[in-house]
C-alpha cells in the first residue's frame, strides 16, 4: 500500500504534468491514417503523417521523436491547425496522476522514466485505438529515450546495475516472444506490436523477471476478456481486429505501478 502522505500529493502535482505535455505532444495523435497491414513485399508501406484536413505531408526528421514544430506551434505546413484529442489529454494526466501514486517509493529517476512510458503509451495507444496501427515513428525513438532514462536511475538506485541489466534481458525476452507469436500466427500480430513490445519488456524487466510474465498476461487477459465483452455484445465479431496497444502498456503500467500478483500468488 503506498504512503498516502507521499503518494496523494505527487499524483495531485503530476496529474496536470501529463495533460499538459500531452496538449502538445498529443497533436501528432491524429497525423497517423487508417493503413490495413500487408505482408506483400511490394507494398509501398505505411503513409506518411499527413494533415488531417488538407492531406500535406507533415516533415518527421529521421529518428526524431516527434515533428517539434508542430508539436510546440500546434500548425501544420501551410498554417493548419492541429489540436491533441480531449481524451488523449485526459488519459495522459490520469496516467501521470498513477505514476505519482503508483511510484511515489521509487527514486525521482525512476518515476522520471515510468512517466515518460506513460506519455509515449498514451500516445500509442490513442493511435492504435483510432487506426489500429502503432507507427515505428513513434515506437523507435522511443528505445534510445527509455534506455538513457532508466540509465540514469541505474545510476542513482540502489542495486541499478542489476535492474538495469534485467532491463535489457526482458526486452529482448518479450521481443522475442512476440516476434515468434508473429510467425505462428502473422495475421493474429501485428508488426507494430513486435516493435513495441522490447519497449515493454525493458520496463518490466527492470523489476525482475516475473513482471515481465505478469505484464504480459494481464495485458493479452485484458485484451481476451475486451474483445469476448464486444463479440458477446454485437460490437464486434470473432475476425475482428482489435489493437492490443493499449493493453501492453497499461498491463505493463498495472504492474510496475501496483505490484506483481506472481509473488503473491506463490506465497498464498
Amino acid at each position: 500500500m503506498p504512503d498516502m502522505s507521499s503518494a496523494l500529493p505527487l499524483a495531485l502535482a503530476m496529474a496536470p504534468l501529463g495533460g499538459l505535455l500531452a496538449f502538445f505532444t498529443g497533436r501528432v495523435v491524429v497525423l497517423f491514417p487508417d493503413y490495413p497491414p500487408s505482408d506483400d513485399p511490394a507494398s509501398p508501406g505505411p503513409p506518411p503523417p499527413t494533415l488531417p484536413r488538407s492531406g500535406q505531408v507533415v516533415p518527421w526528421p529521421p529518428w526524431s521523436p516527434l515533428p517539434w514544430r508542430l508539436v510546440l506551434t500546434g500548425r501544420g505546413p501551410g498554417g493548419e491547425t492541429v489540436r491533441a484529442p480531449w481524451p488523449t489529454v485526459a488519459a495522459a494526466a490520469a496516467a501521470f496522476a498513477a505514476v505519482g501514486f503508483g511510484a511515489a517509493h521509487r527514486s525521482a529517476a525512476e518515476i522520471a522514466a515510468l512517466a515518460f512510458l506513460a506519455l509515449w503509451g498514451t500516445l500509442l495507444s490513442s493511435i492504435d485505438l483510432r487506426v489500429t496501427r502503432l507507427p515505428r515513428l513513434l515506437v523507435r525513438p522511443a528505445y534510445p529515450i527509455a534506455l538513457a532514462l532508466l540509465g540514469a536511475a541505474a545510476l542513482t538506485t540502489p542495486h541499478g546495475g542489476t535492474a538495469f541489466l534485467h532491463a535489457l534481458g526482458g526486452m529482448a525476452a518479450l521481443w522475442g516472444f512476440y516476434r515468434l507469436l508473429r510467425a505462428i500466427y502473422p495475421p493474429g500480430m501485428g508488426w507494430g506490436d513486435v516493435t513495441l513490445s522490447g519497449l515493454i519488456g525493458l520496463y518490466l524487466g527492470w523489476d525482475g523477471w516475473t513482471p515481465v510474465v505478469s505484464g504480459t498476461f494481464l495485458a493479452f487477459l485484458a485484451f481476451s476478456c475486451v474483445g469476448l465483452g464486444l463479440v458477446l455484445l454485437g460490437r464486434a465479431s470473432l475476425k475482428s481486429h482489435l489493437p492490443l496497444g493499449p493493453f501492453m502498456v497499461g498491463g505493463a503500467l498495472a504492474v510496475l505501478l501496483f505490484g506483481d500478483p506472481i509473488p503473491l500468488l506463490l506465497a498464498a
